[in-house]
């Protein structure tokens, strides 16, 4: 008999979340488990990911003030498919979850995934009071939460007062060999016809990113050296970002090509990747431009890229908001050739240890012992 396993995420958008969450989905073992999946919203890239065996569930979120409609109709999902095990994306849903279960009246295991350092996330968020009072009270009652980063569990530990057993570390994965065949891609950017040097920044255009940060970094970088700024993603500060960039005069320069399905195609073809964020749970987006031979420089964020990067054997970090410290990165990288080939094979070789059956294995491992804790 296989375990019915409920997976949750707000929607299927282009995140490092939903791309996990999807891989999760399509490759769980399907002699143990039969996923389904709940969204509060059915949309986003990834949907295309799901295979055809999996049963969607759609919320229909309607607005900010649809919490209590969406925790009672997940209740009845709850009550009605009665899961083996649910397991939860993403701090909205997570917090949901635990109080659909509770409405639902059955007891069922429950795991939530925290993506990034919950203290500080939420810090950045409106009605910030309120929301860290609902999860201190309501994540506690989670039988697992997976944290992406040594660093993401010690600010859970310490923000929710929770046990160590409470909390396990399951690092983010990559799919090598995907991107070693997407990598192949050829690029028609006319960019790369050049041999002016092109930078790269990936993600979502968000405050966290700190895309302001690398602007101005790159701004000074053009006083010595030519080099172009290549920004793959999509997000709500892309406005702010573009008059920006006009007002630091380099529009010639910078480019915003929007989300890519492929972007391994960029990396494998780029000269720098620049992560300039000032928070991070762990940056997926790191280890794939390892995994591309491209070499990375980094902000060391309170948690994610100093658990994946040893600074100058593999890559790059710099302070947090520093623009002289990025910026003399960039140019140092860009300069010398031998480091840049040096972190470039350092980098391809760390990448090997994310692989994405390692990832797929803890993940069935927690779940199992989970239900198994539950159940006995």
């Amino acid at each position: 008999m296989r375990h019915k396993i409920l997976f949750l995420i707000y929607s299927l958008g282009g995140g490092g979340a939903e791309k996990i969450m999807s891989y999760l989905i399509k490759n769980i073992n399907r002699k143990i488990f039969e996923p389904s999946l709940v969204l509060l919203n059915r949309e986003g890239t990834y949907l295309d990911d799901i295979p055809e065996d999996v049963a969607i569930i759609d919320l229909n979120k309607r607005g900010r003030i649809d919490f209590f409609r969406l925790a009672i109709q997940l209740a009845h999902v709850i009550a009605k498919e009665r899961p083996s095990l649910i397991v939860s994306f993403l701090t909205y849903t997570n917090y949901l979850t635990v109080l659909a279960c509770f409405l639902s009246g059955k007891r069922i295991p429950v795991v939530l995934s925290e993506r990034s350092t919950l203290s500080i996330s939420l810090r950045h968020e409106k009605w910030y009071s309120i929301k860290s009072m609902i999860v201190r009270h309501l994540y506690p009652h989670a039988d697992r939460i997976i944290a992406i980063a040594k660093g993401v569990k010690r600010d859970l530990l310490d923000f929710l007062s929770l046990h160590s057993e409470k909390v396990s570390v399951v690092y983010n994965a990559i799919d090598i060999a995907a991107i070693d065949r997407l990598k192949r891609e050829e690029v028609s950017h006319p960019w790369f016809q050049d041999d002016i040097p092109v930078l790269l920044a990936c993600g979502r255009l968000a405050f966290p990113k700190n895309y302001p940060l690398l602007l101005k970094a790159f701004t000074k970088v053009q006083r010595y050296i030519k080099a172009k700024l290549l920004i793959l993603g999509e997000g709500e500060e892309k406005g702010s970002l573009e008059n920006l960039v006009r007002e630091l005069r380099i529009k010639d320069n910078v480019i915003f090509l929007g989300f890519q399905r492929n972007p391994y195609k960029f990396m494998a073809k780029s000269h720098v990747f620049i992560l300039s964020s000032s928070r991070e749970g762990f940056p997926n987006v790191l280890i794939e431009a390892m995994a591309c031979g491209l070499p990375v420089i980094s902000t060391r964020c309170p948690s994610g890229p100093d658990e994946i990067i040893t600074n100058e054997v593999n890559g790059m970090l710099v302070p947090v908001g520093n623009v002289d410290a990025l910026a003399t990165a960039i140019i140092r990288l860009l300069k010398d050739d031998q480091l840049r080939r040096r972190l470039s094979e350092a980098g391809r070789r760390r990448a090997q240890d994310f692989r994405a059956e390692k990832m797929m294995a803890e993940y069935e491992r927690v779940f199992l012992e989970v239900m198994e804790r539950v159940n006995v």
